[in-house]
């Protein structure tokens, strides 16, 4: 099996490069005058060679499957397959003749932890001099997207014995490190409180798999696919009973853990515990974090060699005592050492767009617009992290030039306190900063001002988990914890922000959704997320008492939205006079417009008749421009419209129209 194992491998390298022995090419298209330029995609993906024969050779999980104490098979993923291969780049590629090869969905840093010795200096000794950035960084979760198990705060905020304690015991077993895989086997934990946890083991590998009836660090047991991640909104939300409250008005909700490994294509045996990267006892990849994981959640080390490293591997303390810098710290976008080596500036060699702009090709996308021919990437029917930044891109707040930064603090990303379930970003710029009539009319709005402007514009759409690959985007829910940033809203009984294939059912195991776009090719969300939506992560949902999803909204329950048609029904009662009141209101100013220089009228006449009109243009012109037809206020736009109405007929009486 090992020989087949390296044969499969082999395969996935770039023309076999990695095994074969064959050299890196050289970048000659580049023109930079430094010894060592910068790699290439191809000689970033030959790059792992090494690291890739001694995981082969060394990693406890092929001892397992060749003991027969593995059950699942295993699927070898390399940088080649992630960059190269993944969301059709090859196709991409194709299509584009002067290019050789493209990664479409993930963006490689400056450097990787492969790099030695590396000239990263740490996040500590940045702060020596930039102390303000500094601390702000570190109550951001960019400071903890990468923890060792021995800096989980949440033990003593969870009342737990260790990380394989049940975090929410009244729900069920589910643990931050799955079973068999205790902290000594792990170097170190990936997620945060807000969504999940999952783990890189000793030898720097995704974590995939957990072990029963033993002990990873002790080599017994059984290593099983699947059943490895931590997942909060299942373990501590969705629990079995609300899951049957859902199943009332979701058709084929599952409700048990059985249910939940049927209906999926991942499976768990444990509720709250998904199958990450692996189906449950079926398959699951084997993939070191030089592929996969190191794009966002980081980790550098200052092994002067790679024989240092290569003789740490498999020791997680030494692993840990080695490491200079992990999270997204000071260098990941400032490059290593930023001013303080070889003169290279405070640059940026890195941005937000490496975590999160994650796209895919798309052919429809393709034949709609050349100049776009991309969409987010999905795992399944809802976008997944990190696409944040490729759902503004085809707004129009991106093509009017705004940018994460214009609105974010990199530097303190997360407001409050990071190991809180919700996230509260630390803003530069507000909604109202920019749209400021916008605002006047939803300071008017009542109680829909509790959620702010995000609770409907920027509703919880993203996916981290993938519990079992239940989601039922047509429901709004249920699986999502990032905040879209699509911003523009859809007023249609039909249209869905989420869509499958052309011809395809909208069942949420078929693969290849996308988001849909408007007339000028923006996305746009639907009603029901923005109104109706699930979601236990979302603080806009919260803070607004669970604005009108069935299952946590305080609203009556005549205002607890099910479907797409109810919401509609809601805001047609709202738009729908206004606008009526509108349309008479120019129509009205038209004919005024249109007569009052030949009507026999009096200075005074006139001037009256002028102002009424001047009165009842400059509230149609307030509310045209506001653009939500009451949405952003129902009570206050009629009465303004009703006012401009009053107006408009005033000044056509006295003309006598």
């Amino acid at each position: 099996m090992m020989k087949k194992l390296i044969s499969s491998v082999t395969s996935l390298m770039v023309a076999g490069a990695l095994f074969a022995g064959a050299p890196a090419v050289a970048n000659t298209d580049a023109k930079n005058i430094s010894e060592q330029p910068p790699r290439d995609l191809l000689e970033n993906v030959v790059y792992e060679k090494e690291y890739w024969e001694f995981l082969l050779e060394n990693h406890p999980v092929f001892q397992y499957e060749k003991e027969g104490r593995l059950i699942g098979n295993i699927h070898l993923s390399d940088r080649q397959e992630e960059f190269i291969d993944f969301r059709s780049a090859d196709v991409y590629a194709e299509r584009h003749p002067e290019l050789d090869r493209a990664a479409v969905t993930y963006r490689l840093g400056k450097e990787t932890f492969l790099d030695f010795p590396n000239k990263y200096v740490g996040p500590k000794t940045c702060g020596e001099c930039h102390p303000a950035q500094y601390e702000k960084w570190t109550r951001s979760r960019h400071a903890n997207t990468l923890r060792f198990p021995d800096e989980m705060v949440e033990i003593e905020k969870f009342g737990l014995e260790d990380l394989n304690s049940p975090v929410f015991p009244e729900v069920g077993p589910a643990s931050i490190l799955p079973e068999g895989v205790t902290a000594d086997a792990v170097y170190a934990v990936i997620g945060t409180p807000r969504t999940k946890y999952g783990f890189l083991d000793a030898y720097l590998v995704r974590g995939t798999y957990h072990v029963r009836d033993g002990l990873l660090s002790e080599g017994t047991g059984t290593i099983v696919a699947g059943t490895n991640q931590f997942s909060r909104g299942w373990a501590e939300s969705i629990t079995p009973e609300v899951a049957k409250q859902i199943a009332s008005y979701v058709e084929g909700f599952p409700t048990t853990i059985e249910e939940f490994a049927k209906k999926g294509t991942t499976g768990s045996d444990v509720w709250g515990v998904t199958s990450y990267g692996s189906n449950f006892e079926n398959k699951f990849m084997f993939q070191p974090a030089s592929s996969y994981c190191e794009v966002c959640h980081t980790m550098k080390f200052n092994f002067a060699n790679k024989d240092e490293f290569f003789d740490a591997l498999g020791d997680a303390k030494k692993l840990q005592d080695a490491t200079i810098s992990r999270g997204i710290s000071c260098e990941e976008c400032h490059g290593a050492g930023g001013h303080m080596v070889d003169g290279n500036g405070g640059g940026m060699p890195s941005n937000c767009e490496r975590c999160h702009q994650r796209f895919v090709w798309n052919e429809v996308a393709q034949e709609r617009d050349e100049r776009n021919p991309f969409n987010s990437y999905f795992k399944s029917s809802c976008p997944s992290c990190g696409t944040e930044g490729s759902q503004m891109y085809f707004s129009e707040h991106y093509s009017k030039g705004m940018r994460c930064t214009t609105c974010h603090d990199p530097h303190e990303v997360t407001k409050n306190d990071w190991t809180s379930n919700v996230t509260y970003a630390g803003m530069k710029k507000t909604c109202e900063d920019c749209h400021s009539v916008q605002a006047e009319f939803y300071a008017n709005s009542g109680k829909h001002q509790a959620g702010g402007c995000r609770g409907c514009h920027m509703p919880n759409l993203g996916s981290c988990e993938n519990f079992a690959t239940i989601q039922f985007p047509d429901q709004a829910g249920f699986d999502n914890v990032r905040a879209s940033h699509i911003w523009n809203i859809k007023v249609d009984k039909d249209a869905k922000t989420l869509n499958p294939p052309e011809g395809e059912p909208r069942e949420n195991t078929v693969k290849g959704w996308t988001i849909a776009r408007d007339d000028n090719n923006n996305n746009y969300l639907d009603l029901m997320w923005s109104c109706g939506r699930t979601a236990f992560a979302d603080a806009s949902v919260l803070d607004g008492g669970g604005c009108h999803s069935p299952v946590q909204s305080k609203l009556p329950k005549s205002l607890h939205f099910e479907n797409q048609e109810q919401v509609y029904e809601r805001v047609m009662k709202w738009q729908t006079p206004v606008k009526d009141g509108y349309d008479h209101v120019r129509n009205t100013l038209k004919q005024i417009d249109n007569k009052i220089g030949k009507a026999n009228l009096t200075n005074s006449e006139k001037a009256k008749i002028l102002g009424l009109a001047r009165q009842a243009r400059d509230i149609a012109d307030k509310v045209e421009k506001d653009g939500a037809w009451g949405a952003h206020g129902a009570r206050y736009t009629q009465r303004l419209m009703d006012e401009a109405v009053v107006y408009v007929d005033e000044a056509a009486a006295l003309m006598k129209l």
